[in-house]
């Protein structure tokens, strides 16, 4: 286990530095400077100038990757230049609070549905339960986050006064994108655990168990879950990332100061610096939750073993 996770390590740092130069280059293929935006419009001439030379924009681009490379090696991921004289870091973790919050709660809600829907509509099949479980799942897939979103808004926020229909002021304010976020884990999962199910309990040992008169419960919890959850682990890495470091479209309709709307932002003001943070907090948090789900598989299913050369069996 060591050494694959050690070698894994290995991989992952190869894979950010790769990652690192073909941002660094994009970023630098962009039109402009980060002293061309509305913000900076007043400045002369030789004042754009003499600000490119002082964070060292005038340089040449080899020059300054390497500057930026020894930089954060030492863990300094620069100042944004939108956010004058901000650290970057600062500034990414001023913004992560509201998305980390909303997707968490996403995530934890619609594990905790979509789990529990498909393992009833895997024991009910064909049953009601089961039909409805698919259609909220074709629904959950189909249907934009956005459209349910403004859905929730409109009758949840504004018919019934509830909660609150947007911006950033408690706890309250989280609870509307979370249920607009939630949708797609929760159909997702139950779908998958749903077809896992069917097929678990068609194994010849769970008849094998069932023939000896263990019950229905026990049956799903010391067999069938933890064979039947595995596919769900694999969707995990992808589905976390994305919904913990922010929706765009959630964070715009609910006026939500968090991750995804600063990506926006310093893209369109050339923020370089703020780009290549979040591109390497990205990066970095979607690999170590890859790897987290490979490790997790060996304490799932005990058949699946880690070595130091596979990644598997």
């Amino acid at each position: 286990m060591a050494k694959y996770v050690g070698k894994r390590l290995v991989y992952m740092l190869i894979t950010l530095f790769v990652i690192v130069v073909l941002t660094f280059t994009l970023m630098k293929l962009l039109p402009g400077s980060p002293f061309d935006t509305e913000r900076f419009s007043k400045l002369t001439v030789e004042q754009q100038e003499a600000a490119l030379a002082r964070y060292g924009l005038d340089q040449p681009i080899y020059v300054q990757f390497l500057k930026y490379l020894g930089n954060m090696l030492r863990g300094d991921f620069g100042t944004s230049f939108y956010y004058t004289n901000m650290p970057v870091t600062k500034v990414i973790f001023s913004r992560l609070g509201p998305s980390m919050l909303v997707g968490a709660q996403a995530i934890l809600l619609g594990l905790a549905i979509g789990l529990s829907l498909g393992i009833v509509a895997a024991c009910r099949h064909n049953g009601v339960v089961d039909n409805f479980t698919m259609i909220v799942a074709v629904l959950g897939i189909s249907v934009p986050n956005f459209v349910v979103a403004a859905l929730l808004q409109y009758y949840v926020g504004l018919k019934l006064g509830w909660l609150p229909v947007g911006f950033w002021k408690s706890w309250a304010c989280s609870v509307l994108p979370s249920i607009a976020l939630c949708f797609q884990p929760l159909a997702t999962s139950a779908r998958f655990i749903r077809a896992e199910t069917l097929d678990v309990l068609q194994q010849d040992y769970i008849v094998t168990a069932r023939s000896k008169g263990m019950s229905q419960a026990r049956l799903l919890a010391m067999h069938t879950l933890r064979n039947s959850i595995i596919p769900v682990v694999t969707l995990m890495a992808s589905m976390v990332v994305n919904l913990l470091t922010g929706s765009l479209a959630i964070e715009s309709i609910f006026s939500i100061p968090g991750i995804g709307g600063l990506f926006t932002e310093s893209v369109k003001n050339n923020d370089y610096n703020v780009i290549m943070g979040l591109t390497m907090f990205y990066s970095a948090f979607y690999m170590i939750a890859i790897l987290v789900v490979d490790v997790a598989y060996s304490l799932i299913d005990p058949r699946i073993r880690i070595s130091a050369g596979k990644g598997g069996e």
